[in-house]
């Protein structure tokens, strides 16, 4: 297969169903050249990908590996001027269902009002449940090209974009792990790198990582402006994560931050939204992890999340509840 320009092309063939359009993502997942495809497992290098075409039938996806100059490049003519939003998927996820998520999100943000890019990191997840461990692995080791080989080349980028990165389930380890292994001499020049807004759903971390004072909650605060945390006791995934997986150590994304938080950190409650918008035949296992990606109103809350210039409390999509937390409810 060849690009447009003619030159051999190491494409991504994904299959791929819905609307079409180009996804930006860079992978640390190996390639295998001969079939032209990437693997699940863990890469030497980070390769940095333009789809740029789809079949017919949508069942699809074809495109390149490019250089990092030509691929920020992409990044900036997408709407990087506007802001970068960099999704990061989490466990049991195929390449396929990173790039059909991404499509949604992008979609999802853009009819709310969003003009930014949308790109992913793409880490090792098998796309298998039964291999949590391995996933866990694999995303502590590549964690750091995250930050090293996406977040830091995008802030060099002049003028600088604004870099809000939204982690899903076990993506929320890699953004951890990711920050917590950069210094501030990491950034160009002199100046300390961050990001604007952090936002998780359904994470799957320990929920005491993110008690004020303890360390997730400290790179969160040193490396992003605001921090969302949302969360829903209704997902039965992050059920199975606290009581079987982690020896019933709550997860964040299913119990919410402890009661102290430190400030710019938001618990959003998301039970009432998801039991008034998911049909009760839906309503399984799976999908309690996963509703987020066809869910308008959660795109509506994001999308003035990432405006960053709303007051966390005075958001039309959320009400106050009886506790501390701030609850979704569209």
């Amino acid at each position: 297969m060849f690009c447009g320009n003619g030159k051999p092309c190491q494409t991504a063939c994904i299959g791929s169903k819905g609307d079409w359009q180009m996804a930006l993502f860079f992978s640390r997942r190996t390639y295998n050249s001969q079939k032209k495809k990437f693997t699940n497992n863990p890469s030497a290098v980070t390769r940095y990908v333009n789809i740029t075409e789809q079949t017919p039938d949508g069942d699809i996806r074809k495109g390149s590996i490019v250089s990092q100059d030509d691929w920020l490049e992409l990044v900036r003519q997408d709407g990087g001027d506007n802001g970068v939003l960099i999704y990061v998927h989490g466990f049991n996820t195929s390449q396929k269902d990173m790039l059909d998520r991404m499509a949604k999100i992008e979609a999802g943000l853009k009819s709310n009002g969003y003009k930014g890019a949308v790109i992913a990191f793409d880490w090792p997840s098998d796309g298998t449940i039964f291999t949590y461990d391995r996933d866990r692995s694999d995303a502590k080791k590549v964690a750091p090209h995250l930050v090293g080989d996406g977040i830091l080349p995008l802030l060099s980028m002049s003028p600088k974009p604004k870099i809000n990165l939204i982690a899903h389930s076990m993506g929320a380890l890699v953004v951890l792990r990711a920050f917590s292994d950069f210094g501030d001499s990491a950034g160009s020049g002199n100046e300390v790198w961050g990001t604007e807004q952090v936002m998780f759903a359904s994470g799957d971390v320990d929920s005491t990582w993110l008690e004020k004072g303890a360390w997730g909650s400290l790179v969160l605060k040193q490396r992003s402006k605001r921090f969302t945390n949302y969360y829903s006791g209704r997902d039965r995934v992050l059920a199975l994560s606290d009581g079987v997986i982690n020896g019933g150590r709550d997860r964040v994304g299913h119990e919410g931050m402890p009661k102290l938080t430190a400030k710019g950190h938001w618990d959003i409650y998301c039970n009432e939204q998801y039991l008034r918008d998911v049909p009760k035949a839906k309503q399984t296992i799976t999908y309690s992890h996963r509703w987020w990606f066809d869910n308008d109103g959660f795109y509506e809350d994001l999308a003035l999340t990432i405006g960053g210039d709303d007051d966390a409390q005075d958001m039309p999509t959320r009400r106050k509840t009886n506790i501390t937390d701030l609850a979704l409810l569209t």
